[in-house]
């Protein structure tokens, strides 16, 4: 486990109300009595070494250390959400590529990345993205605000619903539609959802609307 590791492991408990995770040592040589390691998580201080499993307190996450080189992580929505912020699919493609860099060192990192493939491909247009997905859903709002018929605040907060929901379930995003929603996500940073919490500079309704349909004018096509 290094440090990058660490972090995920800390968001996804904080995402969830855990202050740590229980420990356990799997290898049947240790002292089989389950310890409770404090967050910020940091194996290399925790002495966390494989086989290991952790969870936290009310098992909506989980973390599965069975050798060198790669962990399982399972959970609920906000668990996974915070813990794995590129998305389910991003990652396992990540840990695709990175299993097959090092095949002549690690090669049993090859059998674990075939048996946790992708679950989607990754879309670069409309047209390739799956009907009732929730990148869908994103498109359809975008389309229904920036013809009017979407208010600004409820455009906002149900394109963030649909964003954690998409990621949580690990579609991908790549090319012209990756950078058409990362361009929404940038103009959405912007404005607040509550009036009486806006800040100075924040976007107004009309200001979101404008720059919403500003860039979604110069989509990718459907073709």
């Amino acid at each position: 486990m290094d440090a990058a590791l660490g972090r995920r492991i800390t968001a996804g408990c904080r995402a969830v109300g855990a202050s740590g995770v229980a420990c356990a040592d799997l290898s049947g040589t240790g002292e089989p009595a389950v310890r409770t390691i404090r967050l910020p998580f940091d194996a290399d201080r925790a002495g966390v070494r494989p086989p290991s499993l952790l969870w936290t307190a009310d098992k909506q996450g989980a973390i599965l250390f069975p050798e060198t080189g790669y962990v399982l992580v399972a959970g609920t929505v906000p668990f996974m959400t915070a813990a794995v912020g590129e998305g389910i699919d991003t990652a396992r493609a990540r840990f695709g590529r990175h299993a097959r860099a090092l095949a002549h060192r690690c090669p049993s990192l090859a059998a674990v990345a075939a048996a946790h493939p992708p679950a989607h491909h990754a879309w670069s247009r409309p047209a390739e993205v799956e009907p009732h997905s929730a990148a869908a859903r994103q498109l359809d709002l975008l389309d229904a605000f920036t013809r009017g018929a979407y208010g600004a605040g409820d455009f906002a907060r149900d394109w963030w619903e649909a964003r954690r929901t998409s990621q949580a379930s690990g579609e991908r995003l790549r090319g012209p539609l990756g950078d058409l929603f990362d361009r929404v996500f940038m103009i959405l940073e912007d404005y607040s959802i509550h009036p009486e919490l806006a800040e100075p500079g924040d976007l107004s309704d009309d200001e979101l609307r404008a720059a919403v349909t500003e860039v979604f004018t110069k989509r990718p096509s459907e073709d």
